[in-house]
C-alpha cells in the first residue's frame, strides 16, 4: 500500500471491488449488499486503512500529497476529506462489484478490476520519482530530497504495507468463508 492521496483513493476502490468478488456466492441468491459483509468492508477501512492514511497525512504530509501541492497551503480539514474519499471509494467499489456480479457480469467486473490495477501500476511507474523521495515540498522541488528509504518513511511504508495486505487478505478470506456458509444453508 502506498498511502499517497491519489494512490490511496484508487486502492480503496480496488479493495472494495476485490471484497465484492470474494462475496460472489452471496450475490447469486438475490442477497442485498447491506449485510454483515459490508460491515467487514467498512471496518477494514475504518480500523486499518484510515489510521494508516491519517498517519502518513500527518507525519509525511508532503510525501502524502506526492509533492504536488504544499500541504501547508491546504485547509486544516483536508486530511478528513481524504479519509472520507477513501470510505466512498471502498464502498463504491463494493457496491459496483455487487451490481456487476449480481447481474452475472463477472468478466466485466474482472476487467474493471484488472484495468484499475493496470492504472495503478502505470501511475506508480510514472510517479516513481515522487513516490521514492522523502523530505519536504521545498526540498523535492529544489532537487535536494532524500530517498524514501533514507529515513523512517521507508520503514513505515514497509510495515504498513505488510499490515494492510494481511488485513485485506483476512477480510477476503472471511467474506469468502461467509459465502460458503451461506451457500450451504
Amino acid at each position: 500500500m502506498l498511502p499517497t492521496v491519489p494512490v490511496y483513493l484508487l486502492q480503496s476502490g480496488l479493495c472494495g471491488l476485490l471484497f465484492a468478488a470474494c462475496a460472489r456466492p452471496q450475490w447469486r441468491n438475490d442477497r442485498v449488499p447491506w449485510g454483515r459483509e459490508l460491515w467487514a468492508v467498512v471496518l477494514f477501512e475504518a480500523i486499518i486503512a484510515w489510521p494508516v492514511a491519517l498517519y502518513f497525512c500527518l507525519v509525511f504530509p508532503d510525501w502524502s500529497w506526492m509533492f504536488l501541492v504544499d500541504p501547508k497551503r491546504l485547509p486544516l480539514g483536508a486530511s478528513v476529506l481524504v479519509l472520507l474519499g477513501g470510505a466512498v471509494s471502498v464502498v463504491g467499489g463494493w457496491l459496483g462489484g455487487w451490481a456487476l456480479l449480481r447481474a452475472r457480469r463477472d468478466r466485466l467486473a474482472a476487467g474493471i478490476g484488472a484495468g484499475g490495477l493496470l492504472t495503478l501500476i502505470v501511475f506508480v511507474i510514472l510517479t516513481r520519482a515522487r513516490l521514492f523521495s522523502g523530505g519536504s515540498y521545498a526540498e523535492y522541488h529544489a532537487g535536494n530530497a532524500p530517498g524514501a528509504g533514507e529515513g523512517k518513511l521507508g520503514w513505515a511504508l514497509g510495515a504498513t504495507a505488510l499490515g494492510v495486505a494481511a488485513a485485506a487478505a483476512y477480510v477476503c478470506v472471511t467474506i469468502r468463508d461467509e459465502g460458503r456458509r451461506f451457500r450451504n444453508d
